[in-house]
């Protein structure tokens, strides 16, 4: 390859590693400015994530009570489509349509026995989580044994078994377990919507594709 080949053409320009025209470096500034400008956007974001965050420590009980009364309509919801479903889908065996319905209903019941107090439906939230964790222990402690001499092999083993007790935990104690996880995953939005303002702060000063990069890059 020759020197001239080597060096960057006069009609292009470099924009970090990559090399562009000027056409298509215009436009990356361009895009690169929009985002700068809309930096109010991402703040409110942030903002809004922080509110809930807050919100959920503050009242963990009442989200816990939200989220169950919204977890039985979603098991309405999905064991009718499922009953529908199951004298609806011809091209499916038997065996499967049959199945389907038991499921459809199974849920139905479920999602009312919900929706008929906030104690049921709590109840029936630990369960699903509980037995939700229980299972996918289970089946990376079953990875993790067969997968004799794989990388990670302890880390799923361990996960495996971590998954089983968080599990039994929600399942024993599952107001209390609840009210924990709540209070977790308010403290997850606070977090997450502080990196969303820090961002929204440092999009404020962007007016090129350059000034985008060094913010990604941080």
């Amino acid at each position: 390859m020759t020197n001239e080949e080597n060096l960057t053409r006069p009609e292009e320009v470099a924009v970090g590693e990559i090399v562009v025209t000027p056409s298509e470096s215009a436009e990356a500034d361009a895009f690169a400015a929009e985002v700068g400008k809309n930096w109010g956007m991402v703040l409110s974001v942030g903002l809004v994530l922080i509110g809930f965050g807050v919100a959920v420590m503050v009242w963990p009980q009442a989200t816990v009570g939200i989220i169950a009364l919204l977890l039985g309509i979603a098991l309405i919801v999905s064991g009718l489509f499922s009953v529908v479903g199951s004298f609806t889908r011809p091209d499916r065996t038997t065996g499967t349509r049959v199945l389907l319905g038991i499921s459809g209903v199974l849920s139905i019941v479920l999602g009312a026995l919900a929706l008929s107090g906030i104690t049921e439906a709590i109840w029936i939230l630990a369960l699903m989580i509980g037995f939700g964790w229980i299972f996918s222990g289970i089946t990376d402690l079953v990875l993790g044994f067969s997968a004799k001499g794989a990388p990670g092999r302890g880390l799923a083993i361990a996960g495996g078994i971590l998954g089983i007790i968080a599990g039994a935990i929600v399942i024993l104690w599952p107001a209390k377990t609840l009210l924990v996880l709540a209070w977790i995953g308010g403290l997850a939005l606070v977090v997450l919507g502080l990196v969303q303002v820090i961002l929204a702060l440092r999009l404020r000063k962007v007016s090129s594709a350059a000034d985008l990069q060094q913010v990604v890059n941080r």
